[in-house]
């Protein structure tokens, strides 16, 4: 398709018009104007190619010219968990890395040793949002907040590699890192615990329930930061295997 503006509508086909918010961005911003075209995504994977055919000074009017799936260029599914901080800056900047490196699902989770309680969605799927366009994609992540850490183990079945990342030496199982038991074209659960870590109970529990302890290296990461690298093995794993399609992949 065209390098266009792109927009976010999830319900273009039905409503033909850009919502009110990315409206005013269109207007204001862009200068939109009758015969103008934008790209448009509904969110859930499929570009739009469009024009303007009407505005006032809340409306962008659109007609829909050429619509195409969007590929996305990882192969699996991958979901991260991660515990909240207690700055609400560094939650944002880490939703806004991760979307943009790309990701299907992000759980905000509470565990034992987590800094912040309670996190609300409106401003956070706001910068996924944004995050989604920026990076010219057409799969808007799901985001679910304030989840407990039980509850997430209890859907540890629904995938087929769960990834604990935690710091602890001493343990049984002993911790692996990804490349070892990395599989593409899997369902991924990516697991990041708080400031904290998970407390010996909550990964003896997620070791009962199937999950694979890893590290993420030597060094000791802000959970913002483990987060984003732990994402970022995933999609050079992916790569290395798109290039090598040959290479033996690691089993379970």
């Amino acid at each position: 398709m065209k390098d266009l503006p792109l927009f976010y509508a999830p319900h273009l086909r039905e409503d033909l018009q850009l919502p009110e918010g990315e409206a005013q961005h269109a207007l204001r911003v862009l200068r939109a104007q009758v015969g103008d075209e934008f790209l448009v995504t509904d969110g859930q994977g499929t570009l739009f190619e469009t024009r303007v055919t009407g505005i006032d000074r809340r409306h962008c009017l659109l007609s829909i010219l050429h619509e195409e799936p969007w590929q996305k260029y990882w192969r699996g599914t991958w979901s991260v968990a991660i515990a909240p901080t207690k700055s609400l800056d560094r939650i944002e900047w880490m939703l806004e890395k991760m979307v943009e490196v790309g990701l299907d699902e992000i759980f905000l989770i509470k565990t034992k040793h987590s800094e912040r309680k309670h996190t609300s969605t409106d401003r956070l799927e706001r910068i996924i949002q944004s995050a989604m366009k920026q990076s010219h994609k057409a799969l808007l992540p799901t985001l679910t907040t304030d989840l407990p850490f039980s509850s997430l183990l209890e859907a540890t079945s629904d995938y087929d590699l769960c990834l604990l990342a935690h710091c602890r030496d001493g343990l049984s199982p002993e911790r692996t890192t990804i490349d070892r038991v990395f599989r593409p074209e899997s369902k991924i659960l990516l697991m990041i615990g708080p400031e904290g870590d998970f407390s010996i109970e909550e990964i003896q529990t997620a070791v009962a329930s199937g999950c694979q302890p890893i590290t993420l290296g030597s060094s000791r990461l802000r959970t913002e930061t483990a987060g984003l690298i732990g994402l970022q093995w995933l999609h050079t794993l992916d790569m290395i295997g798109h290039a090598h399609p040959s290479a033996k992949q690691p089993t379970k």
